[in-house]
């Protein structure tokens, strides 16, 4: 009787321990998903930061060649030159 017992107890205590290696094989495969899946959405996301950056620098030389013309020209205007087929008149007040 009791050798049977004591075999009820370990068939009961293997079925437990497969039935939580399951779990944990599953468990850990959904985490290894995630994680494949998270790190293709940050590849994405790093080359999308990747291309607004490159935007973000050509429209700042946009900005800093457009200021420096505006620049050139308020320096051009207050030494007195105009542009050849430009009138200026001077108001007198």
């Amino acid at each position: 009787m009791k050798k049977q017992s004591n075999k009820k107890v370990r068939i009961a205590i293997i079925s437990v321990i497969a039935v939580f290696a399951v779990i944990m094989t599953a468990w850990i495969g959904t985490l290894i998903s995630d994680n494949i899946k998270l790190n293709k959405e940050l590849g994405e996301k790093e080359d999308e930061l990747a291309a607004w950056q490159e935007e973000n620098a050509a429209l700042d030389a946009l900005v800093d060649e457009e200021n420096e013309t505006a620049l050139m020209e308020e320096y051009a205007r207050k030494s007195g030159y105009v542009y050849p087929d430009e009138r200026v008149y001077i108001n007198g007040n």
